[in-house]
């Protein structure tokens, strides 16, 4: 492969502020703390989970010397293999920590996975590295629900703080055909290219930036830049990894927080504490944070007096506001194939950019492409692995000409059915969701927030995605053991609104595919090919359907049948919002009613963005100021 094949996602390139990534040989393993034994009886603060946000806050901490930090990480530090830095080579399974979600009526009753990261850096270290930010919508939505300082502009800066723009070099752009086709395909259909989509509008079709080492073509992640960079010179740092936080020490007279109490994952009966002369702040992830307040006394004050937990705090909202984004893969035949047949007159492993679906067929191209890339930083293992940079982000009114119907349905639909009973049926948290509702329908008339995302880097399944469900699910604990697992709802579908948008991006899904463009390469739909549902352009006449209602039963069937509930996005959990809307954290990301404490990762987000979600994770980190200045007074 000449030396001009590059990483598609070179196109746009980002990277972490000092985030150095090393050439082979990498550097050696840093040193950790591996035994409790070693640790300091008190720390100024410790943090609890060094994922994005956690390395983030601890970085940015400890540039005071005088302030020392703990950190302590359920996974362990990755070994610097090829899977974590190595874009086109998948992460291992070893960094991962899963579970399984109840059974979904909305999706026929299946259970769905629930992804999260177990490694220090969490999962910037294995995700697929997209990394842009939501509209400015997005952001002054939360400002509006009663979060001051959280819009567009108050965020812009800390976004800002985590970031290095590299551009890439005019010539690449000339070499990908399919990019070409893409913007081609959907500027047919009346979608325009955005030039600028990190400018405040993320909406139509654009290249994303990721989360890239521009100089070595590598991963850019939390650990590789806010924890090894600074690793050995800062003796005021401390990281604890494979140990897992079992409850928060409080003192109750005063409704302080002093400590976490924790234990090994290869000793759980020894259990151990640690003192936070400061504060704690909680790290864990949305999917993890609501436990460990709720098992520490901190959360809804019926579930856990059932539990024979004594009550902290009551913060109804505590494990509730759970929110992900659906997502299906519609199947596709390979447009690589013939564009290879025509311009190489041979198999399509020699085209420039070859299809991810090779990565599966063909191992020796896999081993010819991992060579290259280590000699040359080059080829196809500069883009993340089953993964792109080619999308389109379409607002409501982008989606379907009936986007009116759908906002006057969604009003009137019974919001109790919307959320998990126990949210329902507390004052607080419905007056919080018809807050968010107001603040998500209004984005849903807008032009300049997004509701759907389509992905397409040429393979044979294309994703759709719904970005700003309705919908609502919870994560709560049934039992007071702090290592066993809490239940996890998604709540996927039970708003209607939320297939209503999934049926109409389904019948996008067929526009962008019968478009010219890719009929003349040979692009057909293989699944889930609903039969009737046309896909042809509507009017703008909102008293005629699209499709009739025969065609929409159908494609609703399919959608149901073919969905996972998680993007692997999960966020809201110990939501940003005013105790009347049943927040659990205030603006300074404090938790209600314990000083000392707070929460800074995905879960505080009142409502899900409408992009991915690492970018803001790093900023809302960033802007976490100071125990010093957060507790003052």
């Amino acid at each position: 492969m000449a030396s001009s094949v590059r990483n598609l996602a070179a196109l746009v390139l980002i990277f972490i502020r000092f985030g150095l990534v090393f050439s082979q040989p990498f550097i050696n393993r840093a040193t950790v703390i591996q035994s409790a034994s070693a640790l300091k009886k008190q720390y100024d603060y410790v943090i609890v989970g060094g994922g994005t946000s956690g390395l983030t806050v601890a970085n940015r901490l400890t540039t005071d010397p005088s302030v020392s930090v703990l950190v302590i990480e359920y996974g362990p530090l990755d070994k610097l293999e090829p899977g974590v830095l190595v874009p086109g080579v998948p992460p291992p399974k070893e960094y991962s920590r899963n579970y399984v979600s109840v059974p979904q009526p909305g999706l026929l009753n299946k259970p769905q996975p629930v992804y999260s990261a177990a490694v220090v850096g969490g999962g910037t270290v294995i995700n697929g590295m997209f990394f842009n930010r939501g509209s400015a919508a997005d952001y002054n939505g939360w400002e509006d629900l009663g979060n001051p300082g959280w819009g567009w502009k108050g965020l812009l800066p800390y976004f800002k703080r985590s970031e290095n723009f590299t551009p890439p070099p005019p010539e690449l752009a000339a070499q990908y055909p399919i990019s070409k086709s893409f913007y081609k395909a959907w500027n047919s259909i009346g979608v325009p290219s955005n030039p600028q989509p990190n400018g405040g509008r993320a909406v139509d079709a654009f290249y994303s930036t990721l989360s890239l080492t521009a100089w070595n073509q590598s991963r850019s992640s939390a650990s590789t830049a806010y924890y090894r960079p600074i690793e050995g010179k800062r003796p005021n740092f401390y990281l604890l990894t494979l140990h897992s936080v079992t409850k928060i020490s409080i003192n109750r007279k005063h409704k302080r927080a002093t400590g976490v109490q924790f234990v090994s994952r290869n000793d759980t009966k020894t259990l151990r504490s640690v003192r936070a002369n400061q504060e704690v702040i909680i790290a864990a992830g949305a999917p993890r944070s609501p436990q460990i307040l709720q098992v520490s006394g901190i959360g809804p004050q019926k579930l856990l007096s059932t539990l024979g937990i004594d009550v902290v705090e009551n913060l109804p909202g505590v494990g509730y506001n759970f929110q992900d984004q659906p997502a299906m893969f519609a199947g596709v035949t390979s447009a690589y194939a013939f564009l290879a047949d025509r311009q190489n007159k041979d198999n399509y492993s020699k085209y420039p950019n070859p299809s991810p679906d090779l990565y599966f067929s063909n191992q020796t191209w896999v081993a010819e492409q991992l060579a290259l890339y280590y000699q040359s930083r080059t080829g196809p293992d500069t883009q993340a692995y089953l993964s792109g940079t080619t999308v389109a982000f379409l607002s409501l009114q982008r989606l379907t000409p009936s986007y009116r119907s759908i906002i006057a349905s969604a009003k009137h639909a019974d919001l109790a059915k919307a959320l998990p009973a126990g949210a329902a049926a507390d004052e607080t948290l419905l007056e919080g969701y018809k807050a968010q509702q107001r603040s998500i329908l209004a984005g849903y008339a807008s032009p300049d927030t997004a509701v759907h995302e389509l992905a397409y880097a040429g393979g044979e399944a294309i994703p759709l995605v719904v970005l700003k469900p309705l919908s609502r699910g919870s994560i709560l604990i049934n039992s007071s053991d702090p290592l066993a697992d809490p239940v996890f709802d998604y709540g996927t579908f039970q708003h209607p609104a939320d297939m209503q948008v999934a049926v109409a991006m389904y019948k996008k899904f067929r526009q962008f595919v019968n478009a010219d463009v890719w009929r003349a390469v040979g692009m057909k739909e293989t699944s889930p090919g609903v039969v009737g549902a046309s896909g042809e352009k509507g009017d703008d006449d909102d008293d005629d359907d699209d499709d009739d209602d025969d065609d929409d039963r159908a494609i609703e069937a399919a959608v149901r049948n073919l969905t996972t509930s998680t993007w692997s996005h999960p966020v809201g959990t110990c939501a940003m919002l005013p105790r009347k809307y049943g927040g659990v954290v205030d603006s300074e990301l404090r938790v209600y009613g314990v000083r000392g404490l707070s929460v800074v990762d995905a879960s505080v987000m009142p409502m899900i963005v409408a992009s991915h979600t690492s970018s803001t994770v790093y900023a809302v980190a960033e802007k976490r100021r100071k125990k010093s200045q957060m507790w003052e007074g």
